[in-house]
């Protein structure tokens, strides 16, 4: 892997940090972080962020209308209101976690953790992926009919990921 390419996903994870995460900075309740401040204070040039933002695969941020801000479209630890849509879900959506996390989610269910929501895929395949950043992946299978029989609410973000509080061990099954 080159340099620049090296050098574009270290940028990445941090504003990922910088979005999500940082306690530090007063964000709006909509989660919107002034980009003056990135260019400024955490050396970023505006052609990064806007190349960060066009080439991250799963389109993670979005910049304002009028370009002055930007924002992640999901996994706050931060309480900020990122506009989700409550939507019915399909039968079922996927967790992917790391076989370290398995037994305990089969127990204790799936938790949020430090974020303000469960994350959860359409497919299989992105499930893997997000498992496989954490060891070797494992797909869970969530019972998200059941769920929403049972009245939790389910949200998507803009960037099609599924959020929800938390998925009780009752919902929770490994894909075979």
């Amino acid at each position: 892997m080159n340099t620049m390419k090296i050098k574009r996903i270290h940028k990445s994870r941090r504003l990922a940090f910088l979005l999500r995460h940082d306690r530090s900075y007063k964000f709006d309740s909509f989660g919107w972080r002034e980009v003056s401040d990135l260019l400024m204070n955490h050396d970023y040039s505006y052609d990064e962020l806007s190349a960060i933002v066009a080439e991250n695969n799963k389109q993670r941020f979005e910049f304002s209308e009028d370009g002055s801000y930007i924002r992640a479209r999901q996994g706050h630890s931060i309480a900020v209101d990122v506009e989700l849509t409550e939507m019915t879900p399909p039968e079922v959506l996927y967790h992917g976690t790391s076989t370290d996390n398995v037994a305990h989610i089969l127990s204790e269910g799936i938790l949020p953790m430090t974020r303000l929501h469960v994350h959860l895929s359409a497919d299989v395949d992105t499930a893997a992926k997000v498992g496989s950043r954490h060891g070797e992946a494992v797909v869970l299978v969530v019972d998200t009919a059941a769920m929403s029989r049972a009245g939790h609410k389910f949200f998507v973000s803009r960037n099609g990921v599924w959020l929800v509080d938390r998925v009780d061990a009752a919902y929770v099954t490994l894909l075979r």
